[in-house]
């Protein structure tokens, strides 16, 4: 897709759920559809929550690459926990 100014666009998928919004919201003012306020705001809900989602699937991957970076540097033959042991001890015979 691409704007007014020729440019590409990434398109994303909310105006597709603004539209499925306005259209119940018409239908519904109109009394085409005799349907509770829940629904005709459904499309919002289901946005939302995708993005939720998303949220917490991109923290959840973050966490675990975080944990593994931490169970890594823990292990008791790591270079890190290795110099660091030397350090304290080099401290405390002084």
């Amino acid at each position: 897709m691409t704007d007014r100014k020729g440019r590409k666009s990434s398109g994303g998928g909310g105006g597709t759920v603004v539209l499925l919004f306005l259209i119940f919201l018409i239908l519904k003012l109109t009394h085409v559809i005799d349907w509770s306020w829940l629904w005709v705001t459904s499309p919002l809900w289901i946005g939302a929550s995708v993005a939720v989602g998303l949220g917490i699937l991109f923290f959840l991957v973050i966490g675990i690459i975080l944990l593994a970076a931490i169970v890594g540097i823990a292990r008791h033959d790591s270079k890190i926990v290795t110099k660091s042991k030397g350090m304290f001890r080099k401290k405390s015979e002084e």
